[in-house]
């Protein structure tokens, strides 16, 4: 193996440069993946008979390497419930690698923020720095394929951790030391903290495509990202013993714990002194903490705001005070004052670890499995559809107006009413969790069916109902939303804020610009999604789909039928599903029963086996 110091590192595209000295102080330069982990002041050693083969060589035993070419990949297939699918993780490495990355930042909340809205007011503390790297940070990303087309689904970022962070200096502050590794402290002070600070790696950002959400995409992320880090990630030699994260959603989405995370308590936030520490700063004291140059930057936008309002400084820190005084400030803040508090205020919020290895799992293994959130399954009491016979006969009384007339007249037709068997009897059995699928072709009676089931439906002379068994279960329809409201304000209103959070992102709308955008500008297949959410939070036993993914394409399709399924199963429901075209998503759905209505024939019933296995004879 031949050494080289890493002197300087130049990204060029979809590529790093690195300049690197031999012992002779010779230059070379080399190209590694975008964003591998490795820095300035690194030693590297690269295998001669495998020039391909470079390592960062690990400060704990210089026998010991860190490879960081070739790139980080893996790949293989998985299945969301009854979904499957191909999947490819893979650093930034090619051209298209680097243009997927730009699409799926789009969904990152803070990528469109404004300049004052991206100050680091929503993290604790300032990050460390690395005599090796500077801010280092590392990108994988995802890549599926449904239905033979492979697609951008996500990224994870990982981020070297944050120096000051009370849950962890609380959680570390026990004796630690590894057997294998030269890691060790009895208590986490400040020389501790300097020194074994970068053995925690932290999840600074996870984004998935918003389409593509529920499919249990994060824990394919979170698992890439473990892998990474135990066999790439270094900082100064130190491969990682911990990964971290800590994010405001995950006061609302608990999204780690089952990737083996554990929560540890919440950060400090800053209502406690933030108008202390403007005062201060204002006055041109440092606040210390080595967070000062932060703290600039809140006076500054406080200062902007003052500008802006014509008040004085000392106004809006009285101001200030007097809202964090009360429980719920936010609650007390105008739209303006809103929009520049935010920007100075840090909330406490959730922090979770995981160990990287079997010392580190141990050392946490006091923290037990509680979280902050109670996971809601939006669960019923559970309802049984034992219907002996169901059938919907339409009657249509002729209005004898001139036209009618005319019409009776040129085909013959002396009745006044006209009577027709829509749905002949047939059998209704379901109990929780079941779905059954019902198919025809228009016209067939698929929608009258359904309205048949339904205990409380609106009065109609058009249609009649007979009915050997009882319809004692509540029911619901998937019905269209408010279009001109923000989804998440319709949620909210209606549920609770608490509420819409958790029933959105159950049915896989987190993203933060979906939630404030009015209904009629989502995507067809996120309508979807929040109408799934409305059955969610309205609690009705026995749910009701007509025309179900009629105007989705295949892949949407797919997604949303496994999003049923999957909340069906969840929440102990039955679920009714009226479909004319199916066999894009029938196999993401899996029906419990299918009920085929012919017209002028008898129904026929089947399993969804022997009924697949029919569409794929038919299909050749």
């Amino acid at each position: 193996m031949v050494e080289y110091d890493v002197s300087n590192t130049v990204p060029k595209g979809h590529r790093k440069q690195l300049t690197v000295t031999d012992g002779g102080g010779r230059g070379v330069f080399l190209t590694v993946p975008r964003f591998a982990s490795v820095g300035k002041g690194d030693r590297i050693s690269i295998d001669p008979e495998h020039p391909q083969n470079i390592y960062v060589v690990a400060a704990d035993d210089p026998s010991q390497r860190i490879r960081i070419a070739p790139h980080f990949e893996t790949s293989g297939s998985t299945k969301s419930g009854s979904l499957p699918f191909d999947f490819r993780l893979t650093e930034v490495n090619r051209p298209e690698d680097l243009e997927a990355l730009g699409y799926l930042e789009q969904f990152h909340y803070k990528s469109f923020a404004s300049v004052g809205d991206q100050l680091e007011a929503f993290s604790s503390e300032v990050r460390p720095k690395a005599s090796s790297s500077g801010g280092r940070r590392a990108v994988v990303l995802l890549y599926i394929r449904l239905l033979g087309q492979w697609q951008a689904a996500g990224y994870i970022e990982l981020q070297m951790p944050l120096m000051m962070c009370k849950p962890r200096h609380e959680l570390f502050d026990r004796p630690f030391s590894h057997p294998e590794r030269p890691v060790s402290w009895s208590q986490w002070d400040q020389h501790a903290m300097k020194k074994f600070v970068n053995i925690i790696t932290r999840i600074g950002r996870i984004v998935i495509q918003p389409e593509l959400r529920g499919l249990g995409l994060a824990r394919l992320l979170i698992g890439a990202a473990k892998d990474y880090s135990t066999t790439r990630w270094q900082v100064g030699g130190r491969r990682p013993l911990f990964m971290e994260i800590s994010a405001e959603m995950l006061n609302y989405i608990d999204f780690v714990s089952s990737c083996g995370f554990k929560y540890a308590g919440r950060t400090e936030g800053n209502y406690d002194r933030i108008v202390k520490d403007l005062s201060y700063m204002r006055k041109g004291y440092d606040v210390g903490s080595g967070i000062m140059s932060l703290q600039k930057k809140y006076v500054v936008a406080l200062q902007s705001y003052c500008n802006e309002t014509r008040k004085t400084f000392d106004e809006a820190l009285l101001r200030l005070e007097f809202v964090l005084s009360h429980e719920d400030p936010i609650a007390l803040l105008s739209a303006a004052e809103w929009a520049a508090f935010r920007r100075v205020l840090r909330s406490r919020i959730p922090y979770y670890i995981c160990g990287l290895d079997k010392p580190a799992e141990a050392y946490l293994s006091h923290l037990g499995q509680e979280t902050p959130l109670s996971r809601s399954k939006f669960a019923v009491a559970k309802a049984r559809v034992d219907i002996a016979s169901v059938a919907v006969k339409s009657v249509v009384r002729l209005p004898q107006t001139r036209n009618v007339r005319i019409i009776m007249d040129a085909f013959g037709l002396d009745a006044e009413v006209l009577e027709s068997v829509v749905v002949p009897p047939t059998p209704v059995k379901a109990s929780a969790g079941n779905i059954i699928l019902l198919v025809g072709a228009s016209g067939s009676g698929k929608s009258a069916l359904l309205r048949a089931l339904d205990p409380s439906p609106a009065p109609s002379d058009t249609f009649q109902v007979r009915l050997n068994g009882t319809r004692d279960y509540s029911c619901g329809w998937l019905k269209s939303l408010p279009e001109r409201v923000p989804i998440f304000d319709y949620f909210a209103e209606r549920y609770t804020p608490e509420k819409a959070f958790a029933a959105l992102s159950q049915v896989g709308l987190s993203e933060a610009f979906v939630l404030v955008k009015p209904v009629e500008l989502l995507s067809r297949g996120q309508q979807y999604r929040a109408m799934l959410a409305d059955l969610l939070l309205r609690e009705e036993q026995v749910w009701l789909l007509d025309e179900f993914c009629a105007d989705l394409d295949p892949i949407t399709a797919r997604i949303v039928a496994h999003n049923l399924r999957k909340n069906v199963l969840a929440g102990g429901r039955i679920a009714f599903v009226a479909a004319a075209n199916h066999a894009h998503f029938i196999e993401a759905l899996r029906p419990t029963q299918v009920i085929q209505l012919r017209t002028g024939g008898e129904p026929r019933l089947t399993s969804y086996r022997s009924y697949y296995d029919e569409l794929l004879e038919q299909a050749g």
